[in-house]
């Protein structure tokens, strides 16, 4: 195994440990969090009067739409198969 062409970083010292963990805890309480926060919740309110579905209830209704789709074709060529068969009068009955 070849060996790395510099050492590994000694462990931070405590102030800049300190310094590490002051500098994250004003990003999370910063302007931009707030701005963060009241973006997604002006977005979710958006979403809500748009009256928009979930994915999962838009592919539930894509798969709806697919056996609806089947059915029906099923039914046309029922339909055109009894059409052509009282066009066809040796297969009618007649009294």
């Amino acid at each position: 195994m070849k060996k790395p062409p510099f050492p590994p970083f000694p462990p931070l010292p405590k102030a800049f440990a300190d310094l590490q963990q002051r500098v994250s805890d004003l990003m999370a309480s910063s302007p931009a969090a707030d701005v963060e926060k009241h973006m997604k919740a002006a977005l979710s309110s958006a979403l809500t009067r748009m009256d928009v579905v979930t994915r999962e209830d838009f592919e539930i209704q894509q798969q709806m739409l697919a056996r609806a789709l089947e059915k029906l074709s099923v039914l046309e060529k029922r339909v055109a198969e009894l059409e052509q068969g009282s066009q066809n009068p040796e297969t009618t009955n007649t009294l």
